[in-house]
């Protein structure tokens, strides 16, 4: 494998996977405060976890698949690297930015059964 493939194959799906995580933590942040009463939503975490891989997937086809000529290999070959090699680094990167954003990024916290919000300091 070249520096090229490596780059198409990995690298690229990577950094398009990590944009993708970004943007729906925020948007589940913002869909639990509007729509289910500031409430976590446990099943926006499938949907948020099925698109990133969606997102993944269609990077690694077009770029490895149509760009680098990897359809010469075959279909499943093309699959296997865009869906089920890269699910586990995925399913770990998630779960670790979740766990970022729901502690550091979020501005505020609720307290559990009253209407207390705390608000987080801002570090300088």
């Amino acid at each position: 494998m070249s520096g090229v493939d490596i780059f198409f194959i990995i690298v690229l799906p990577l950094i398009v996977s990590c944009i993708t995580i970004g943007v729906t933590l925020s948007m589940k942040w913002m869909l639990e405060r509007e729509v289910n009463n500031k409430n976590p939503y446990s099943v926006f975490h499938f949907c948020n976890i099925m698109f990133t891989i969606m997102m993944c997937g269609t990077s690694s086809i077009v770029f490895h698949g149509m760009v680098l000529d990897g359809l010469q290999k075959g279909w499943l070959v093309v699959t296997l690297y865009a869906y089920v090699y890269p699910l586990p680094i995925l399913l770990i990167l998630y779960s670790i930015c979740t766990y970022v954003f729901e502690n550091y990024f979020q501005p505020y916290r609720i307290k559990k059964g009253s209407n207390v919000v705390y608000l987080r300091r801002k570090r300088t």
